[in-house]
């Protein structure tokens, strides 16, 4: 009898450790690892876009005009001024870019930009001088004479390409940047050069006019630094963002020298020499322009 209830106990916790090492099984604690953290790609990507806005110019030319000579007489002193310009008018065009996003809040990126431009001022200088002449009875009196310049500066299209470094706030939603890098576009100048008056040459008084033309346009190479600010649009698809951007432009300088256009006097053909107007000019422009663009991430 002693033996039989020994070898039931025996059973008895023999079942009861198995059912407790089960039970540990079912309830054991599953732990799990962190998600990794999302990768950051916000902003990092391919994008284009159109953009429109106004450009303000501010262009300073240098004249120097030589004298006017008659029978190598000066009847005109020559002159050396300058004068500056503003031309301004709307831009338009488009946008390609690549941005690398190396943290939550830092964005790097490169941009190239082609616009068109309606960039235009026209100016109307006039300025009187004196030359000696000598009336009827041989007296030596001053002759009123006018020298008259109207010309013409103009930007018809630039680009940039630059570089973009960004900040990231508004929960990642807006972004803004400096910028800055290369600058090419098409300057231009055009206009005319004229001088009149009474001169007075070997015993002889005769009236004359010169005219000379000048003009020049070439593509420039520069330079272009500014500041912007990109934002997702609200209430569109995620690759939706629009900018607003400010920009300095520096497109260099570009030099002229004139040819005679007309000639009269009352002595004869060549008679007139001289008077060839150079000039130097140097374009800058200021740029604001808004755009959107579309992501391809």
């Amino acid at each position: 009898m002693r033996r039989l209830f020994v070898a039931l106990t025996s059973v008895v916790g023999v079942v009861a450790f198995t059912h407790m090492a089960s039970a540990a099984d079912v309830y054991q604690p599953v732990y799990k690892a962190a998600p990794p953290p999302a990768p950051v790609s916000g902003w990092a990507g391919w994008y284009v876009g159109v953009n429109a806005g106004a450009s303000f110019g501010n262009v300073k030319t240098d004249f120097n005009e030589a004298p006017l000579l008659a029978a190598s007489i000066p009847v005109s002193p020559g002159f050396g001024f300058s004068n500056r310009e503003y031309p301004d008018g709307f831009i338009g065009g488009g946008q390609i870019g690549y941005n690398w996003q190396f943290s939550p809040i830092w964005v790097v990126g490169l941009e190239a930009d082609f616009q068109g431009a309606l960039e235009k001022d026209t100016n109307n200088l006039s300025q009187d001088f004196t030359v000696l002449v000598e009336d009827r009875f041989g007296c030596g009196v001053e002759g009123p004479c006018t020298a008259f310049r109207n010309y013409t500066t103009q930007i018809d299209w630039f680009g940039t390409a630059r570089v973009r470094i960004g900040y990231v706030w508004g929960n990642g939603e807006v972004m803004s940047y400096l910028t800055g890098g290369l600058a090419y576009g098409e300057v231009k100048i055009n206009g005319t050069n004229a001088v009149s008056g009474p001169a007075f040459v070997n015993s002889a008084t005769f009236g004359f006019s010169e005219t000379q033309t000048f003009g020049h346009s070439q593509v420039n190479t520069g330079w272009v630094v500014g500041y912007g600010t990109e934002g997702h649009l609200p209430l569109m698809p995620g690759n939706w963002t629009w900018k607003i951007e400010g920009l300095y432009m520096d497109l260099g300088t570009l030099d002229t020298t004139s040819v005679t256009s007309a000639s009269s006097n009352t002595v004869g053909p060549g008679f007139l020499t001289g008077g060839h107007v150079t000039t130097h000019t140097h374009f800058t422009d200021g740029i604001l322009r808004g755009g959107l663009n579309y992501k391809f991430y």
